[in-house]
Protein backbone atom coordinates (compact mmCIF):
# COMPACT_ATOMS: atom_id res chain seq x y z
CA UNK A 1 0.00 0.00 0.00
CA UNK A 2 3.06 2.27 0.33
CA UNK A 3 3.37 5.03 -2.27
CA UNK A 4 -0.31 5.08 -3.14
CA UNK A 5 -2.47 8.19 -2.70
CA UNK A 6 -5.32 7.85 -0.28
CA UNK A 7 -8.64 8.34 -2.04
CA UNK A 8 -11.02 10.43 0.04
CA UNK A 9 -14.46 9.06 0.64
CA UNK A 10 -17.60 10.99 -0.22
CA UNK A 11 -18.21 11.57 3.49
CA UNK A 12 -14.74 13.07 3.94
CA UNK A 13 -15.22 15.35 0.94
CA UNK A 14 -18.57 16.59 2.24
CA UNK A 15 -17.04 17.27 5.67
CA UNK A 16 -14.22 19.29 4.13
CA UNK A 17 -16.72 21.31 2.07
CA UNK A 18 -18.80 21.93 5.18
CA UNK A 19 -15.78 23.21 7.08
CA UNK A 20 -14.81 25.43 4.15
CA UNK A 21 -18.33 26.87 3.99
CA UNK A 22 -18.32 27.49 7.73
CA UNK A 23 -14.97 29.28 7.45
CA UNK A 24 -16.26 31.52 4.62
CA UNK A 25 -19.50 32.15 6.52
CA UNK A 26 -17.61 33.26 9.60
CA UNK A 27 -15.50 35.67 7.55
CA UNK A 28 -18.66 37.01 5.87
CA UNK A 29 -20.45 37.47 9.20
CA UNK A 30 -17.48 39.26 10.78
CA UNK A 31 -17.22 41.58 7.79
CA UNK A 32 -21.00 42.24 7.93
CA UNK A 33 -20.81 43.08 11.63
CA UNK A 34 -18.00 45.56 10.98
CA UNK A 35 -19.94 47.10 8.10
CA UNK A 36 -23.10 47.52 10.19
CA UNK A 37 -21.06 49.20 12.94
CA UNK A 38 -19.96 51.76 10.36
CA UNK A 39 -23.51 52.13 9.07
CA UNK A 40 -24.84 52.84 12.56
CA UNK A 41 -22.01 55.27 13.40
CA UNK A 42 -22.18 56.84 9.89
CA UNK A 43 -18.46 56.31 9.45
CA UNK A 44 -17.60 56.61 5.76
CA UNK A 45 -13.94 55.72 5.29
CA UNK A 46 -11.66 53.60 3.11
CA UNK A 47 -12.04 50.57 5.36
CA UNK A 48 -15.83 50.70 5.09
CA UNK A 49 -15.66 50.98 1.29
CA UNK A 50 -13.29 48.02 1.07
CA UNK A 51 -15.35 45.82 3.40
CA UNK A 52 -18.62 46.53 1.58
CA UNK A 53 -16.87 45.91 -1.73
CA UNK A 54 -15.80 42.45 -0.58
CA UNK A 55 -19.28 41.68 0.76
CA UNK A 56 -20.97 42.77 -2.46
CA UNK A 57 -18.53 40.81 -4.58
CA UNK A 58 -19.71 37.75 -2.65
CA UNK A 59 -23.40 38.74 -2.63
CA UNK A 60 -24.47 41.54 -4.98
CA UNK A 61 -28.04 41.52 -3.60
CA UNK A 62 -26.92 42.82 -0.17
CA UNK A 63 -28.90 46.08 -0.35
CA UNK A 64 -27.67 47.46 3.00
CA UNK A 65 -24.12 47.49 1.64
CA UNK A 66 -25.15 49.31 -1.55
CA UNK A 67 -26.94 51.88 0.62
CA UNK A 68 -23.79 52.37 2.67
CA UNK A 69 -21.82 53.06 -0.50
CA UNK A 70 -24.45 55.54 -1.71
CA UNK A 71 -24.27 57.47 1.55
CA UNK A 72 -20.47 57.29 1.44
CA UNK A 73 -20.39 58.85 -2.04
CA UNK A 74 -22.80 61.61 -0.98
CA UNK A 75 -20.57 62.32 2.01
CA UNK A 76 -17.32 62.26 0.00
CA UNK A 77 -18.76 64.66 -2.62
CA UNK A 78 -18.60 67.37 0.04
CA UNK A 79 -14.91 66.66 0.78
CA UNK A 80 -13.25 65.82 -2.55
CA UNK A 81 -12.76 67.78 -5.75
CA UNK A 82 -14.35 67.02 -9.11
CA UNK A 83 -11.43 65.02 -10.54
CA UNK A 84 -11.19 62.82 -7.43
CA UNK A 85 -14.90 62.10 -7.51
CA UNK A 86 -14.76 61.29 -11.24
CA UNK A 87 -12.06 58.71 -10.57
CA UNK A 88 -14.07 57.19 -7.72
CA UNK A 89 -17.26 57.04 -9.78
CA UNK A 90 -15.41 55.43 -12.72
CA UNK A 91 -13.98 52.79 -10.39
CA UNK A 92 -17.44 52.21 -8.95
CA UNK A 93 -18.90 51.64 -12.41
CA UNK A 94 -16.18 49.07 -13.11
CA UNK A 95 -16.92 47.34 -9.80
CA UNK A 96 -20.67 47.25 -10.54
CA UNK A 97 -20.00 45.78 -13.96
CA UNK A 98 -17.90 43.00 -12.39
CA UNK A 99 -20.79 42.25 -10.01
CA UNK A 100 -23.23 42.19 -12.93
CA UNK A 101 -21.13 39.68 -14.78
CA UNK A 102 -21.61 37.33 -11.83
CA UNK A 103 -25.27 38.23 -11.32
CA UNK A 104 -26.80 40.03 -14.35
CA UNK A 105 -30.24 40.19 -12.71
CA UNK A 106 -29.23 41.85 -9.45
CA UNK A 107 -31.67 44.62 -8.54
CA UNK A 108 -29.07 46.25 -6.28
CA UNK A 109 -26.41 46.45 -9.01
CA UNK A 110 -28.68 48.09 -11.58
CA UNK A 111 -30.21 50.51 -9.05
CA UNK A 112 -26.77 51.52 -7.77
CA UNK A 113 -25.57 52.08 -11.32
CA UNK A 114 -28.47 54.50 -11.82
CA UNK A 115 -27.40 56.33 -8.65
CA UNK A 116 -23.79 56.65 -9.85
CA UNK A 117 -24.78 57.93 -13.30
CA UNK A 118 -27.12 60.53 -11.81
CA UNK A 119 -24.40 61.89 -9.51
CA UNK A 120 -21.53 62.03 -12.02
CA UNK A 121 -20.72 65.47 -13.35
CA UNK A 122 -20.23 64.26 -16.94
CA UNK A 123 -21.71 60.77 -17.31
CA UNK A 124 -20.82 58.82 -20.44
CA UNK A 125 -24.26 57.70 -21.60
CA UNK A 126 -22.94 56.24 -24.85
CA UNK A 127 -20.80 53.82 -22.87
CA UNK A 128 -23.88 52.77 -20.89
CA UNK A 129 -25.79 52.00 -24.08
CA UNK A 130 -22.89 49.80 -25.17
CA UNK A 131 -23.05 48.07 -21.79
CA UNK A 132 -26.75 47.38 -22.35
CA UNK A 133 -26.02 45.96 -25.79
CA UNK A 134 -23.40 43.69 -24.24
CA UNK A 135 -25.62 42.34 -21.49
CA UNK A 136 -28.57 41.90 -23.85
CA UNK A 137 -26.28 39.71 -25.96
CA UNK A 138 -25.76 37.55 -22.87
CA UNK A 139 -29.51 37.42 -22.15
CA UNK A 140 -31.86 39.25 -24.49
CA UNK A 141 -34.76 38.81 -22.02
CA UNK A 142 -33.02 40.42 -19.04
CA UNK A 143 -35.74 42.89 -18.03
CA UNK A 144 -33.38 44.59 -15.53
CA UNK A 145 -31.14 45.53 -18.46
CA UNK A 146 -34.14 46.67 -20.53
CA UNK A 147 -35.27 48.89 -17.65
CA UNK A 148 -31.78 50.33 -17.36
CA UNK A 149 -31.70 50.95 -21.10
CA UNK A 150 -34.90 53.00 -20.80
CA UNK A 151 -33.30 54.93 -17.94
CA UNK A 152 -30.23 55.66 -20.07
CA UNK A 153 -32.17 56.73 -23.17
CA UNK A 154 -34.45 58.99 -21.11
CA UNK A 155 -31.48 60.82 -19.58
CA UNK A 156 -29.35 60.98 -22.72
CA UNK A 157 -32.11 62.07 -25.11
CA UNK A 158 -31.50 59.21 -27.51
CA UNK A 159 -34.03 59.58 -30.37
CA UNK A 160 -36.96 57.17 -30.04
CA UNK A 161 -36.60 56.33 -33.72
CA UNK A 162 -33.11 54.98 -33.04
CA UNK A 163 -34.39 52.75 -30.26
CA UNK A 164 -37.19 51.45 -32.47
CA UNK A 165 -34.47 50.34 -34.88
CA UNK A 166 -32.83 48.46 -32.01
CA UNK A 167 -36.06 46.57 -31.35
CA UNK A 168 -36.37 45.86 -35.09
CA UNK A 169 -33.00 44.09 -35.07
CA UNK A 170 -33.73 42.09 -31.92
CA UNK A 171 -37.20 41.01 -33.07
CA UNK A 172 -35.81 40.09 -36.51
CA UNK A 173 -33.30 37.78 -34.84
CA UNK A 174 -35.76 36.37 -32.29
CA UNK A 175 -39.44 37.34 -32.32
CA UNK A 176 -39.93 35.41 -29.08
CA UNK A 177 -38.30 38.25 -27.14
CA UNK A 178 -41.18 39.68 -25.11
CA UNK A 179 -39.03 42.49 -23.63
CA UNK A 180 -38.32 43.95 -27.07
CA UNK A 181 -42.01 43.86 -28.00
CA UNK A 182 -42.84 45.58 -24.72
CA UNK A 183 -40.16 48.25 -25.24
CA UNK A 184 -41.57 48.80 -28.71
CA UNK A 185 -45.04 49.42 -27.24
CA UNK A 186 -43.55 52.23 -25.12
CA UNK A 187 -41.69 53.86 -28.03
CA UNK A 188 -44.24 53.79 -30.85
CA UNK A 189 -46.86 56.11 -29.21
CA UNK A 190 -44.07 58.69 -28.76
CA UNK A 191 -43.12 58.64 -32.44
CA UNK A 192 -46.45 57.77 -34.10
CA UNK A 193 -49.19 59.06 -31.75
CA UNK A 194 -52.85 58.65 -32.63
CA UNK A 195 -54.36 62.14 -33.10
CA UNK A 196 -57.33 61.15 -30.92
CA UNK A 197 -55.43 59.26 -28.21
CA UNK A 198 -51.76 59.91 -27.43
CA UNK A 199 -51.40 56.48 -25.78
CA UNK A 200 -52.19 54.67 -29.03
CA UNK A 201 -50.50 54.72 -32.45
CA UNK A 202 -51.69 56.17 -35.73
CA UNK A 203 -53.64 54.06 -38.20
CA UNK A 204 -50.93 53.67 -40.85
CA UNK A 205 -48.32 52.51 -38.34
CA UNK A 206 -50.87 50.24 -36.68
CA UNK A 207 -51.38 48.36 -39.94
CA UNK A 208 -47.61 47.98 -40.37
CA UNK A 209 -47.25 46.63 -36.83
CA UNK A 210 -50.11 44.18 -37.33
CA UNK A 211 -48.39 42.82 -40.41
CA UNK A 212 -45.14 42.46 -38.44
CA UNK A 213 -46.76 40.64 -35.54
CA UNK A 214 -48.79 38.42 -37.87
CA UNK A 215 -45.53 37.23 -39.43
CA UNK A 216 -44.42 36.27 -35.93
CA UNK A 217 -47.45 34.27 -34.82
CA UNK A 218 -47.99 32.66 -38.22
CA UNK A 219 -44.39 31.42 -37.90
CA UNK A 220 -44.89 30.04 -34.38
CA UNK A 221 -48.52 30.21 -33.16
CA UNK A 222 -47.51 28.80 -29.76
CA UNK A 223 -45.20 31.70 -28.86
CA UNK A 224 -47.01 34.00 -26.46
CA UNK A 225 -44.83 37.13 -26.88
CA UNK A 226 -46.31 38.10 -30.23
CA UNK A 227 -49.86 37.42 -29.04
CA UNK A 228 -49.47 39.78 -26.08
CA UNK A 229 -48.16 42.50 -28.37
CA UNK A 230 -51.02 41.83 -30.77
CA UNK A 231 -53.49 42.37 -27.93
CA UNK A 232 -51.83 45.68 -27.06
CA UNK A 233 -52.06 46.83 -30.68
CA UNK A 234 -55.80 46.19 -30.72
CA UNK A 235 -56.39 47.92 -27.39
CA UNK A 236 -58.63 50.94 -27.42
CA UNK A 237 -57.03 53.39 -25.00
CA UNK A 238 -58.66 55.18 -22.10
CA UNK A 239 -62.40 55.14 -21.55
CA UNK A 240 -64.28 58.40 -21.29
CA UNK A 241 -65.35 59.21 -17.74
CA UNK A 242 -69.00 59.82 -16.93
CA UNK A 243 -71.56 59.36 -14.15
CA UNK A 244 -73.51 56.11 -14.38
CA UNK A 245 -76.03 56.58 -11.56
CA UNK A 246 -77.04 58.69 -8.56
CA UNK A 247 -78.73 57.70 -5.30
CA UNK A 248 -80.22 60.46 -3.16
CA UNK A 249 -81.36 59.86 0.45
CA UNK A 250 -83.55 62.36 2.30
CA UNK A 251 -82.62 61.04 5.74
CA UNK A 252 -79.81 61.07 6.53
CA UNK A 253 -79.26 63.60 3.71
CA UNK A 254 -76.66 62.04 1.45
CA UNK A 255 -75.76 61.32 -2.17
CA UNK A 256 -74.09 58.29 -3.75
CA UNK A 257 -72.43 58.70 -7.14
CA UNK A 258 -71.35 55.81 -9.41
CA UNK A 259 -68.65 56.48 -12.03
CA UNK A 260 -67.83 54.60 -15.21
CA UNK A 261 -64.09 54.50 -14.39
CA UNK A 262 -62.71 54.00 -10.88
CA UNK A 263 -60.75 56.93 -9.45
CA UNK A 264 -58.60 57.37 -6.37
CA UNK A 265 -59.92 60.85 -5.65
CA UNK A 266 -63.26 62.30 -6.71
CA UNK A 267 -63.98 66.04 -6.91
CA UNK A 268 -67.36 66.04 -8.61
CA UNK A 269 -69.46 69.20 -8.42
CA UNK A 270 -72.73 68.66 -6.54
CA UNK A 271 -75.68 71.04 -6.66
CA UNK A 272 -79.11 71.02 -5.04
CA UNK A 273 -81.78 73.04 -6.87
CA UNK A 274 -79.00 74.72 -8.92
CA UNK A 275 -77.09 75.75 -5.78
CA UNK A 276 -73.57 74.37 -5.63
CA UNK A 277 -72.83 72.48 -2.41
CA UNK A 278 -69.54 72.19 -0.54
CA UNK A 279 -69.13 68.48 0.13
CA UNK A 280 -66.43 65.93 0.93
CA UNK A 281 -66.58 62.83 -1.24
CA UNK A 282 -65.48 59.60 0.43
CA UNK A 283 -65.25 55.99 -0.68
CA UNK A 284 -65.54 52.67 1.13
CA UNK A 285 -62.44 51.54 -0.83
CA UNK A 286 -59.90 53.23 1.42
CA UNK A 287 -56.60 54.03 -0.34
CA UNK A 288 -57.87 52.30 -3.46
CA UNK A 289 -59.53 53.27 -6.72
CA UNK A 290 -63.31 53.17 -6.57
CA UNK A 291 -66.36 53.52 -8.80
CA UNK A 292 -68.61 54.55 -5.89
CA UNK A 293 -68.41 57.80 -3.93
CA UNK A 294 -70.52 59.13 -1.08
CA UNK A 295 -71.09 62.55 0.49
CA UNK A 296 -73.23 64.00 3.29
CA UNK A 297 -75.23 67.18 2.89
CA UNK A 298 -74.84 69.49 5.86
CA UNK A 299 -77.94 71.60 5.11
CA UNK A 300 -80.09 68.56 4.32
CA UNK A 301 -83.39 68.56 2.43
CA UNK A 302 -86.48 70.48 3.41
CA UNK A 303 -89.32 68.29 4.63
CA UNK A 304 -92.22 67.90 2.20
CA UNK A 305 -90.42 69.64 -0.65
CA UNK A 306 -89.18 68.41 -4.01
CA UNK A 307 -85.47 68.78 -4.77
CA UNK A 308 -83.31 68.30 -7.87
CA UNK A 309 -79.83 67.00 -7.18
CA UNK A 310 -77.17 67.19 -9.90
CA UNK A 311 -73.62 65.89 -10.05
CA UNK A 312 -71.05 66.88 -12.65
CA UNK A 313 -67.62 65.48 -13.50
CA UNK A 314 -65.55 66.38 -16.56
CA UNK A 315 -68.12 66.70 -19.39
CA UNK A 316 -70.71 64.46 -17.73
CA UNK A 317 -73.71 65.62 -15.72
CA UNK A 318 -76.54 63.58 -14.19
CA UNK A 319 -79.59 64.84 -12.29
CA UNK A 320 -81.97 63.10 -9.91
CA UNK A 321 -85.35 64.33 -8.66
CA UNK A 322 -86.25 63.66 -5.02
CA UNK A 323 -90.05 63.87 -4.85
CA UNK A 324 -91.65 65.71 -1.93
CA UNK A 325 -93.03 62.56 -0.23
CA UNK A 326 -90.09 60.23 -1.04
CA UNK A 327 -87.24 59.23 1.24
CA UNK A 328 -85.02 57.99 -1.59
CA UNK A 329 -84.55 58.60 -5.31
CA UNK A 330 -82.36 56.89 -7.89
CA UNK A 331 -81.48 57.46 -11.51
CA UNK A 332 -79.40 55.31 -13.89
CA UNK A 333 -78.09 55.96 -17.34
CA UNK A 334 -78.73 53.08 -19.74
CA UNK A 335 -75.60 50.93 -19.75
CA UNK A 336 -74.72 50.12 -23.35
CA UNK A 337 -71.90 48.04 -24.75
CA UNK A 338 -69.61 51.07 -24.85
CA UNK A 339 -69.46 50.76 -21.05
CA UNK A 340 -67.48 47.56 -21.49
CA UNK A 341 -66.12 48.23 -25.00
CA UNK A 342 -64.99 51.67 -26.13
CA UNK A 343 -66.47 53.23 -29.22
CA UNK A 344 -64.64 52.11 -32.36
CA UNK A 345 -64.32 54.17 -35.52
CA UNK A 346 -65.22 52.57 -38.84
CA UNK A 347 -61.52 52.52 -39.75
CA UNK A 348 -60.53 50.69 -36.60
CA UNK A 349 -63.52 48.38 -36.89
CA UNK A 350 -62.31 47.36 -40.34
CA UNK A 351 -58.88 46.63 -38.82
CA UNK A 352 -60.48 44.41 -36.19
CA UNK A 353 -62.48 42.58 -38.86
CA UNK A 354 -59.31 42.02 -40.91
CA UNK A 355 -57.58 40.62 -37.84
CA UNK A 356 -60.56 38.37 -37.18
CA UNK A 357 -60.32 37.00 -40.71
CA UNK A 358 -56.56 36.43 -40.35
CA UNK A 359 -57.00 34.59 -37.06
CA UNK A 360 -59.76 32.44 -38.53
CA UNK A 361 -57.37 31.52 -41.32
CA UNK A 362 -54.67 30.64 -38.78
CA UNK A 363 -57.19 28.65 -36.75
CA UNK A 364 -57.91 26.54 -39.83
CA UNK A 365 -54.15 25.93 -40.23
CA UNK A 366 -53.52 25.33 -36.49
CA UNK A 367 -56.75 23.91 -35.03
CA UNK A 368 -56.81 23.67 -31.26
CA UNK A 369 -54.17 26.36 -30.63
CA UNK A 370 -55.17 28.15 -27.41
CA UNK A 371 -53.59 31.51 -28.33
CA UNK A 372 -55.38 31.62 -31.67
CA UNK A 373 -58.70 30.64 -30.10
CA UNK A 374 -58.45 33.13 -27.22
CA UNK A 375 -57.57 35.93 -29.64
CA UNK A 376 -60.56 34.95 -31.78
CA UNK A 377 -62.80 35.20 -28.71
CA UNK A 378 -61.50 38.68 -27.89
CA UNK A 379 -61.82 39.86 -31.49
CA UNK A 380 -65.36 38.53 -31.89
CA UNK A 381 -66.27 40.21 -28.62
CA UNK A 382 -64.85 43.51 -29.90
CA UNK A 383 -66.37 43.36 -33.39
CA UNK A 384 -69.92 42.16 -32.65
CA UNK A 385 -70.66 40.42 -29.33
CA UNK A 386 -74.28 39.72 -30.16
CA UNK A 387 -73.60 38.29 -33.63
CA UNK A 388 -70.83 36.00 -32.39
CA UNK A 389 -72.23 35.12 -28.95
CA UNK A 390 -72.86 31.44 -29.73
CA UNK A 391 -69.45 30.94 -31.35
CA UNK A 392 -67.73 32.72 -28.42
CA UNK A 393 -69.42 30.41 -25.94
CA UNK A 394 -68.51 27.30 -27.96
CA UNK A 395 -64.89 28.39 -28.26
CA UNK A 396 -64.59 29.12 -24.52
CA UNK A 397 -66.00 25.67 -23.79
CA UNK A 398 -63.37 24.16 -26.08
CA UNK A 399 -60.61 26.17 -24.38
CA UNK A 400 -61.53 24.70 -20.99
CA UNK A 401 -60.67 21.31 -22.44
CA UNK A 402 -57.62 22.29 -24.52
CA UNK A 403 -56.05 24.43 -21.79
CA UNK A 404 -57.40 22.70 -18.69
CA UNK A 405 -54.88 24.31 -16.34
CA UNK A 406 -56.60 27.63 -16.99
CA UNK A 407 -60.11 26.25 -17.05
CA UNK A 408 -61.31 28.60 -14.31
CA UNK A 409 -60.04 31.61 -16.26
CA UNK A 410 -62.14 30.71 -19.30
CA UNK A 411 -65.20 29.96 -17.17
CA UNK A 412 -64.83 33.31 -15.39
CA UNK A 413 -64.39 35.07 -18.74
CA UNK A 414 -67.60 33.50 -20.02
CA UNK A 415 -69.36 34.57 -16.81
CA UNK A 416 -68.09 38.12 -17.25
CA UNK A 417 -69.42 38.29 -20.79
CA UNK A 418 -72.80 36.84 -19.74
CA UNK A 419 -73.20 39.42 -16.95
CA UNK A 420 -72.21 42.28 -19.26
CA UNK A 421 -74.77 41.20 -21.86
CA UNK A 422 -77.47 40.93 -19.23
CA UNK A 423 -76.71 44.38 -17.77
CA UNK A 424 -76.82 45.91 -21.25
CA UNK A 425 -80.22 44.33 -21.99
CA UNK A 426 -81.77 45.23 -18.62
CA UNK A 427 -83.61 48.44 -17.76
CA UNK A 428 -81.72 49.26 -14.57
CA UNK A 429 -84.21 51.97 -13.62
CA UNK A 430 -86.47 49.06 -12.62
CA UNK A 431 -83.78 48.27 -10.01
CA UNK A 432 -83.86 44.51 -10.70
CA UNK A 433 -81.26 42.24 -12.28
CA UNK A 434 -81.80 38.57 -13.10
CA UNK A 435 -78.64 36.63 -13.97
CA UNK A 436 -79.87 33.20 -12.86
CA UNK A 437 -79.26 29.94 -14.72
CA UNK A 438 -76.25 31.16 -16.72
CA UNK A 439 -73.60 28.75 -15.35
CA UNK A 440 -71.82 31.69 -13.74
CA UNK A 441 -68.61 30.95 -11.84
CA UNK A 442 -68.03 34.53 -10.71
CA UNK A 443 -69.95 37.73 -10.01
CA UNK A 444 -68.58 41.01 -11.37
CA UNK A 445 -69.57 44.59 -12.20
CA UNK A 446 -71.65 45.02 -9.02
CA UNK A 447 -70.06 48.45 -8.58
CA UNK A 448 -71.89 49.61 -11.73
CA UNK A 449 -75.37 48.72 -10.48
CA UNK A 450 -75.65 50.23 -6.95
CA UNK A 451 -79.34 51.07 -7.40
CA UNK A 452 -80.50 47.42 -7.49
CA UNK A 453 -83.13 46.41 -4.95
CA UNK A 454 -83.53 42.82 -6.22
CA UNK A 455 -80.70 40.58 -7.45
CA UNK A 456 -81.22 36.99 -8.63
CA UNK A 457 -78.03 34.91 -9.00
CA UNK A 458 -79.64 31.51 -8.38
CA UNK A 459 -79.11 28.28 -10.35
CA UNK A 460 -75.48 28.98 -11.25
CA UNK A 461 -72.10 27.43 -10.41
CA UNK A 462 -70.93 30.02 -7.86
CA UNK A 463 -68.61 28.69 -5.16
CA UNK A 464 -68.35 31.82 -3.04
CA UNK A 465 -69.80 35.27 -2.50
CA UNK A 466 -66.59 37.04 -1.53
CA UNK A 467 -67.07 40.00 -3.89
CA UNK A 468 -68.20 42.96 -1.69
CA UNK A 469 -71.97 43.38 -1.90
CA UNK A 470 -71.86 46.30 0.57
CA UNK A 471 -71.80 48.81 -2.30
CA UNK A 472 -75.29 47.66 -3.31
CA UNK A 473 -76.73 50.34 -1.05
CA UNK A 474 -80.32 49.74 -2.12
CA UNK A 475 -80.32 45.92 -2.26
CA UNK A 476 -83.23 44.38 -0.34
CA UNK A 477 -83.64 40.89 -1.83
CA UNK A 478 -80.88 38.47 -2.82
CA UNK A 479 -81.69 35.10 -4.41
CA UNK A 480 -78.61 32.86 -4.42
CA UNK A 481 -80.13 29.39 -4.09
CA UNK A 482 -79.00 26.34 -6.07
CA UNK A 483 -75.29 27.14 -6.36
CA UNK A 484 -72.17 25.61 -4.77
CA UNK A 485 -71.54 28.44 -2.31
CA UNK A 486 -69.35 27.78 0.73
CA UNK A 487 -68.28 31.34 1.63
CA UNK A 488 -70.59 34.35 2.06
CA UNK A 489 -68.13 36.89 3.50
CA UNK A 490 -69.03 39.39 0.75
CA UNK A 491 -72.51 39.83 2.24
CA UNK A 492 -71.12 41.67 5.26
CA UNK A 493 -72.48 45.19 5.88
CA UNK A 494 -75.11 45.29 3.12
CA UNK A 495 -77.13 48.17 4.64
CA UNK A 496 -80.69 47.53 3.42
CA UNK A 497 -80.69 43.78 2.79
CA UNK A 498 -83.95 42.25 4.07
CA UNK A 499 -84.19 38.78 2.49
CA UNK A 500 -81.58 36.19 1.46
CA UNK A 501 -82.22 32.81 -0.12
CA UNK A 502 -79.22 30.46 0.21
CA UNK A 503 -81.09 27.18 -0.20
CA UNK A 504 -79.29 24.21 -1.80
CA UNK A 505 -75.69 25.36 -1.43
CA UNK A 506 -72.58 23.83 0.19
CA UNK A 507 -72.29 25.94 3.35
CA UNK A 508 -70.94 23.68 6.08
CA UNK A 509 -69.48 26.19 8.56
CA UNK A 510 -71.96 27.95 10.85
CA UNK A 511 -69.44 30.76 11.35
CA UNK A 512 -70.18 31.93 7.80
CA UNK A 513 -73.49 33.33 9.03
CA UNK A 514 -71.69 35.63 11.44
CA UNK A 515 -71.07 37.90 8.45
CA UNK A 516 -74.82 38.51 8.22
CA UNK A 517 -75.07 39.98 11.72
CA UNK A 518 -73.95 43.33 10.31
CA UNK A 519 -76.93 43.37 7.92
CA UNK A 520 -79.16 45.30 10.33
CA UNK A 521 -82.29 45.20 8.17
CA UNK A 522 -82.23 41.44 7.57
CA UNK A 523 -85.63 39.84 8.25
CA UNK A 524 -85.55 36.55 6.34
CA UNK A 525 -82.80 34.00 5.77
CA UNK A 526 -83.45 30.68 4.03
CA UNK A 527 -80.68 28.07 4.18
CA UNK A 528 -82.46 24.77 3.49
CA UNK A 529 -80.46 21.86 2.00
CA UNK A 530 -77.06 23.04 3.15
CA UNK A 531 -74.64 20.71 4.98
CA UNK A 532 -74.73 23.06 7.95
CA UNK A 533 -78.44 22.28 8.43
CA UNK A 534 -77.90 18.57 9.11
CA UNK A 535 -77.82 19.32 12.82
CA UNK A 536 -79.67 22.27 14.33
CA UNK A 537 -77.38 21.99 17.34
CA UNK A 538 -74.71 23.77 15.36
CA UNK A 539 -76.66 27.02 15.57
CA UNK A 540 -76.30 29.16 18.72
CA UNK A 541 -79.68 30.21 20.14
CA UNK A 542 -78.78 33.89 20.01
CA UNK A 543 -77.96 33.55 16.34
CA UNK A 544 -81.36 32.03 15.55
CA UNK A 545 -83.16 34.73 17.47
CA UNK A 546 -81.40 37.36 15.42
CA UNK A 547 -83.24 36.22 12.30
CA UNK A 548 -86.67 35.47 13.76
Amino acid sequence: MHGRLKVKTTAEQQEEKRKERQKKLKIFQNASNTAFEKIVSKTYDAEGMEITKLLLAANSDYSSMWNYRKNAFLHLKTLKNEDEMKSMFDNELQFIESCLRNNPKSYGCWHHRCFVMLHMMKPNWERELQLCDLFLQFDERNFHCWDYRRFVTNHSNVPHEKEIEVTNKIIASNFSNYSSWHYRSKLLPQVYPDPTDSKRIEEKKLLEELELVQNAFFTDPNDQSAWFYHRWLLGRGDKEQYIVSLIVNRSPPSVFCCLRKPVKMFNGTLSVDDTTQTVDWTSSMSERYSHLWFCKLEDGFKKGQQHTVSCEVESSKLSCCLEENCQKATVCLPINREMFQDHTSQAKLSVLEDELNSCNELNDLEPGNKWVMLTLVLLMRAVSPKQHSEKISTMLDALTEIDSQRKRYYLDLRSKYAIEDCIVETNLNENRLNISGMKLTQICHLELVPTLTHLNISHNCLQNLTVPFANLFCLEVLEANDNKITNISGLKDVPNLKSINLDSNDISDVKQFEYLKTCRCLEKLSIRSNPVCESEKQFPTTFLLHFQ
